[in-house]
């Protein structure tokens, strides 16, 4: 009920940031940003209102789902900043670099310049609109009620375990280590993938996290990264924590 609050609430958090507001001014959108976040603000006062009343006014749920899709779209403009930032970062870093530079790839930082600009304008007009229509449903700002809006999101897991709690699983991480640190001469039967499947509660990502810390993986592998992928399944998200561990950023 409260999904497009919490969007609104998550992209102006985001616009507020330093390394959002330096990436977006270099893009040469100084004036889009301030008028983005405060069309934003004035959108978010009155969405908790227009929650509660969409169910007796089908134009009004139109109007919400023209919000949450451009609230989706916004958030993959800014993820698009935030990636290529931590991709020039991981750049800079010369020997993670070479390794990494066919598989980030190069960008042109004009054309980057240039092309997320003009996303941004289309995003900032697009909320304009949705803004200008907002006074057609005599619609109350409710800003005090996001006190009592709880917002509950997945806990994020973390590589660290302590083995001693861990019990019974010896055999089942070492065929797994077994498996990562095989080598062949053939590609199609060199292991990329060790899925570990199996009903919730099993102890799944603590086995996952044993693999993880042994040493013999530690010195196998040069590189290593844990992410946690959550139930809302986000390809560049994925994408920006991997990154965000290889820099070492939190």
């Amino acid at each position: 009920m409260v999904e497009s609050y919490f969007q609104i609430e998550k992209l102006l958090e985001k616009l507020g940031s330093s390394a959002y507001e330096e990436l977006l001014l270099f893009c040469g959108v100084k004036n889009d940003l301030q008028k983005l976040k405060e069309t934003l603000t004035t959108v978010k006062s009155v969405v908790l209102d227009a929650e509660e009343k969409q169910i007796h006014n089908h134009r009004l749920r139109d109007w919400l789902g023209k919000l949450k899709d451009a609230c989706y779209d916004a958030e993959d403009v800014l993820d698009e900043f935030e990636v290529e930032d931590l991709r020039r970062q991981v750049m800079k870093q010369r020997s993670i670099g070479r390794k990494f530079h066919n598989f980030f790839g190069s960008s042109n930082p004009i054309a980057f310049r240039f092309r997320m600009g003009h996303q941004i304008k289309k995003i900032r007009e697009r909320f304009d609109e949705i803004a200008k229509l907002r006074g057609e449903f005599n619609l109350i700002e409710r800003l005090d009620d996001h006190r009592r809006v709880v917002h509950k999101e997945r806990e994020p897991t973390h590589s660290f375990v302590l083995s001693s709690d861990i019990i019974g699983r010896d055999k089942d991480r070492e065929k797994i280590i077994e498996l990562l640190m095989q080598t062949s001469d053939s590609e199609s039967e060199t292991v990329s993938v060790v899925p570990i499947v199996g009903l919730g509660g099993l102890g799944k990502t603590a086995l996952a996290k044993l693999v993880y810390n042994d040493q013999r993986v530690e010195e196998h592998f040069e590189l290593k990264i844990w992410i946690c992928v959550s139930e809302d399944f986000d390809e560049r998200q994925i994408m920006t924590k991997i990154i965000k561990s290889i820099t070492g950023q939190n």
